[in-house]
């Protein structure tokens, strides 16, 4: 018995030291994820980007202000003018926050009785209840120092596109592009993989179809089922989860088509440079995990650190995620949803490109 462990055991080792492509991606991507996990994979709420309409603007509301320009958890402090400036920032997701300050506060706290309001970006729920407790904490750390007695202080919360903090409304939009994601990736990533596996990929080739007519082939059954998938999550979303749908369709399913032509792109070049279906499923979780980890699913992107966040750029399902949560949450328009859906798509020119290209050295 030892002596045939021993040997299926050197069996395993020989055919990984030959294998330099799986030694690769056992060894190389593990690493790399390990590094990259450490810094995104984190809970903690920090970076608070906040803005602050302060009506009274008087010493007491400029001292407050101060102290949160102090504070640890706020990276950017922006001070505004107007009602439309507030609802410009939480609607484009440039602040997480807005911290409403009125016109007598400096009167209620002589008083002994004040009463702020603070506007949160419901569609971020999880970071939004965190960020809530600090904001209070500091509000009421002001209110103790200014008096020296304990005030009645009132703070007015209100969770904008997310009124209830349902956690559904948050977690099933990302689960809506998550799970259409990893579907194309697998279904793109073995098809070319599959072929060789097979021995039938000769035969393609010895075909009168050209290279970027096979790509096309193996593009379009794969994004037909992912649609197909997509449209029942979708249903499940509003149905089952309860799930406002609050946009247009036409964005919806326009986002939907252009973020798994983006994704289908990297499965293909996956499954041009893979010869067996292990090494597609390998290499596709490869690009899977960070995905999901660097899109801001789990964890704010704005909680990386700097020099982490412009890795973040070239993940397509950071966009789709955003662009996905404003057609449930809020009724976004085109004017939106461009700027979102034309990086996806050039990511997705970009990968099919790369895919034409060593598929051609492939099948040479």
């Amino acid at each position: 018995m030892i002596t045939r462990l021993w040997a299926l055991i050197r069996k395993e080792a020989l055919a990984i030291k030959n294998d330099k492509k799986s030694l690769f991606v056992v060894i190389v991507p593990p690493l790399i994820q390990v590094l990259i996990f450490s810094f995104a994979a984190t809970l903690e709420v920090k970076n608070i980007d906040l803005a602050v309409f302060d009506h009274d603007g008087s010493q007491a509301s400029q001292a407050l202000i101060q102290d949160f320009k102090g504070s640890s958890y706020i990276k950017n402090l922006v001070q505004i003018k107007s009602e439309h400036d507030v609802a410009e920032l939480l609607n484009t997701q440039k602040v997480l926050a807005v911290l409403v300050i009125p016109q007598s506060f400096s009167k209620q706290i002589q008083n002994e009785k004040a009463t702020v309001q603070l506007l949160l970006d419901g569609r971020r729920s999880n970071t939004a209840q965190i960020a809530e407790g600090y904001i209070s904490s500091i509000v009421q750390t002001f209110f103790l120092a200014q008096s020296h007695v304990t005030l009645n202080v009132t703070i007015n919360t209100r969770f904008l596109y997310n009124p209830n903090i349902s956690n559904f409304w948050w977690i099933v939009p990302n689960l809506f592009g998550s799970i259409t994601m990893v579907v194309a990736m697998l279904l793109t990533s073995l098809s070319i993989a599959r072929e060789r596996e097979l021995g039938t990929f000769d035969q393609i080739l010895v075909s009168p179809l050209r290279p970027f007519e096979i790509l096309l082939g193996k593009l379009i059954p794969a994004l037909v089922i992912s649609i197909f998938e997509s449209t029942l999550i979708l249903l499940s979303a509003i149905y089952f989860f309860g799930v406002p749908l609050m946009g247009s369709l036409a964005i919806l399913y326009a986002s939907v088509v252009v973020f798994l032509f983006s994704i289908s792109g990297v499965g293909l070049f996956i499954s041009a440079i893979c010869n067996t279906q292990q090494q597609a499923i390998l290499g596709a979780f490869v690009f899977l995990l960070p995905s999901l980890l660097l899109s801001g699913f789990a964890t704010p992107v704005e909680n990386m650190p700097l020099w982490l966040q412009p890795l973040t750029e070239f993940i397509p399902l950071k966009y789709y995620l955003i662009l996905i949560k404003g057609v449930f949450l809020k009724n976004i328009t085109w004017s939106v949803a461009w700027p979102l859906i034309a990086p996806m798509f050039g990511l997705g020119i970009i990968s099919m490109s790369v895919a034409m290209v060593f598929f051609r050295r492939k099948s040479r």
